[in-house]
């Protein structure tokens, strides 16, 4: 009888293990779902992030300072982008952008081909994102990635890791095509005190480049946002009316410090200014890879780093651009020279005025002032940088491709970020409430694409 009982419970036990089996049950068993959480976060924490930021680096070669900051920052996006898209459709880890990775499932991948598969897909998006955003720099590009596939070691993980890179990159490519190109355009120009118009040398047609009266990109705020809902969604406050003392104050700030040789602007406040002349994305990307290399982050974590920096860059683009032309306040060049003519008792004109006239310092970009692209993109980053990072005290030294040869050191983002903005007004480029606004602006846009995008999957 015993014997009979103990074959039954066998058989009960066979059963139901035939029966687990075919219903999938071990799927759902939360202690077997947990111990495979840990299996794939251990695979993702042994990949470094050589391959990563060798791309990454390959993008700066290939776009730094070549094209106005908002293709650029555009470019930055989509190129990082299909990198983290595709080491998340191997290892799901982080939310995508553009290649759906829910069905994803990382059980055939042995810990050790991780680097394999993970590496070739990351060299094969980059790859394919940026001969489309960067083709002058095809042939680079190429070359880096036979270089890089030649030292993965042939296998299935490798074809299997070119294959998702090429779909990530594809998605990215499918979802950024209708994107406008931005271009010079003529435009109206004001005739009312604190409407925008043109100035030298952007009066006088240098075509084909641009035309008479050229303003850059009006259109740029109504490109689809990587991360925010719409270009307008952070949009401030108007600027102070022209008639205001607050606009009085503004005014003989920058005319008193943002002007050539002025005698009151110090030599450590000109070459602050000239030290962020370059543009944004490019010196953001610099220091997101700084971090990633000193909290020696994997590749995992560096490619989100990367990716949530250059969406907030790309989004900070497209919000100011989308406020500026709003607003379409005129720069300082052309207020202090209309300040005799401008309502305001309390503004004194000075048709002469300029801008240093340095060889770091660009001329004054032909876009409204209201508010400012540094700024925002400054506090963009500081936002980001300490949201992801958990903290804003961080001890770092940048250096700048505006100002060959100089370092400047920092304690925390929101240091970075103060500078950034008060440059602005050292060249001449923007009143106080231009970068209070601006600074501003790019905090809460970074807050939302960090609270809403690339998120850890549970």
């Amino acid at each position: 009888m015993k014997k009979n009982v103990k074959l039954f419970g066998r058989n009960v036990m066979l059963l139901v293990a035939i029966v687990a089996c075919e219903t999938n049950n071990f799927e759902d068993d939360p202690i077997l779902v947990s111990d495979r959480k840990l299996m794939y976060n251990g695979m993702i924490k042994s990949y470094n992030n050589e391959m990563v930021l060798k791309w990454d680096n390959a993008i700066g070669l290939a776009i730094d300072n070549l094209s106005p900051p908002p293709p650029e920052s555009r470019a930055y996006a989509m190129v990082t982008l299909a990198i983290h898209d595709a080491l998340n459709n191997i290892v799901p880890k982080y939310e995508p952008y553009a290649l759906d990775n829910s069905l994803v499932n990382p059980k055939d991948i042995p810990k050790k081909k991780i680097a394999q598969i993970a590496d070739a897909a990351v060299a094969q998006a980059a790859h394919d994102v940026l001969v489309i955003v960067a083709p002058g720099w095809k042939l680079n590009a190429d070359d880096l990635l036979v270089e890089c596939l030649s030292k993965i070691e042939d296998s299935e993980f490798k074809e299997k890791g070119i294959k998702i890179g090429e779909e990530a990159a594809a998605a990215i490519l499918e979802k950024r095509q209708k994107d406008l190109r931005p271009m010079f355009t003529s435009s109206t120009q004001g005739t009312l005190p604190g409407e925008y118009r043109s100035y030298m040398p952007w009066t006088i047609a240098n075509l084909p480049i641009w035309p008479a009266n050229a303003v850059y990109a009006p259109d740029w705020g109504n490109v689809e946002p990587f991360g925010i809902t719409s270009g307008k969604q952070f949009r401030p406050g108007p600027p102070y009316p022209i008639n205001s003392p607050e606009y009085a104050s503004d005014y003989e700030e920058v005319k008193l410090l943002g002007c050539n040789d002025c005698p009151d602007r110090t030599q450590e406040q000109l070459d602050l200014g000239a030290f962020f002349i370059e543009n944004s994305p490019s010196a953001m990307n610099r220091l997101a890879r700084l971090l990633a290399v000193g909290d020696k982050l994997n590749g995992f974590e560096t490619a989100r780093l990367l990716a949530l920096t250059h969406m907030v860059q790309a989004d900070a683009h497209i919000s100011l651009f989308e406020a500026k032309y709003y607003y379409n306040s005129w720069r300082p060049i052309t207020a202090i020279r209309e300040g005799e003519n401008d309502g305001n008792n309390n503004t004194a004109g000075d048709t002469n005025w300029n801008i240093p006239q340095r060889p770091e310092v660009r001329v004054t970009p032909p876009t409204p002032s209201y508010p400012s692209s540094h700024a925002a993109n400054g506090g963009a980053a500081a936002e980001l940088f300490k949201l992801f990072f958990g903290k804003d005290k961080k001890s770092f030294t940048i250096e700048s491709i505006s100002l060959p040869g100089t370092k400047r050191s920092y304690k925390s983002f929101s240091q970075l970020a103060d500078e950034i903005s008060l440059s602005r007004i050292y060249i001449g480029y923007h009143f106080r409430q231009d970068i209070i606004e601006g600074k501003k602006m790019g905090r809460q846009l970074s807050k939302f694409v960090f609270e809403n995008n690339l998120r850890e999957l549970p």
